[in-house]
C-alpha cells in the first residue's frame, strides 16, 4: 500500500469516530478551580492583579533595591579584587619561594661540584701572590728608596 493511501485511510477512519464526550465531573472540577483561584489572597496572584497601592510599593521597593545594588556593587567588586590581589600575592610569594629554593639548590650543587675543590687552591694562590707582592714591595723599598721609608 502506498503511504499516501495509508494516510488517507487513517484520516477517514479517524474522522468517522464519534466526538469524545467530557466526563460529567469535569465541569464541576473546573468551576471549583476557577472559584478557588478567584478567592485566593491578592499576594498569591499574578503581579498585575495586585491592588494598585501594592504594585506601586513593590515597584518602589524594586527600584530602591536596584539603586542600593548599584551603590554597593562597586564596593563589593573592589573587595573581591582586593581579595584576589591577596590571593595572587600569596601565589606569587609561593612561586617565588619555589624559584628561590630551586636557585639555591642549583648554586649549592655548583659550589660542591665545581668551586669547593678549587677554592683552597685559589686561596693558596692568592695568599702566595700577596706574599710575593709584600716581598717585592719590601725589595723595592730597599733598592730604590734606600731605606727611606721605615
Amino acid at each position: 500500500m502506498d503511504p499516501a493511501d495509508l494516510e488517507r485511510l487513517i484520516d477517514r477512519e479517524l474522522r468517522s469516530l464519534p466526538t469524545p464526550r467530557a466526563p460529567r465531573t469535569l465541569l464541576p472540577a473546573v468551576m471549583a478551580a476557577a472559584t478557588a483561584a478567584a478567592e485566593r489572597p491578592w499576594y498569591s496572584r499574578a503581579w498585575l492583579q495586585w491592588p494598585v497601592g501594592w504594585q506601586l510599593a513593590s515597584a518602589m521597593a524594586l527600584i530602591a533595591l536596584m539603586a542600593a545594588g548599584s551603590v554597593v556593587l562597586p564596593q563589593i567588586r573592589d573587595a573581591v579584587e582586593a581579595i584576589s590581589f591577596v590571593a595572587n600575592v600569596r601565589s606569587d610569594v609561593a612561586s617565588s619561594a619555589r624559584e628561590v629554593e630551586t636557585a639555591t639548590s642549583a648554586v649549592r650543587v655548583l659550589w660542591r661540584t665545581l668551586l669547593a675543590p678549587v677554592v683552597p687552591w685559589a686561596f693558596a694562590l692568592v695568599t702566595l701572590m700577596c706574599a710575593a707582592c709584600a716581598v717585592f714591595g719590601t725589595a723595592l723599598n730597599h733598592l730604590v728608596f734606600g731605606r727611606a721609608f721605615r
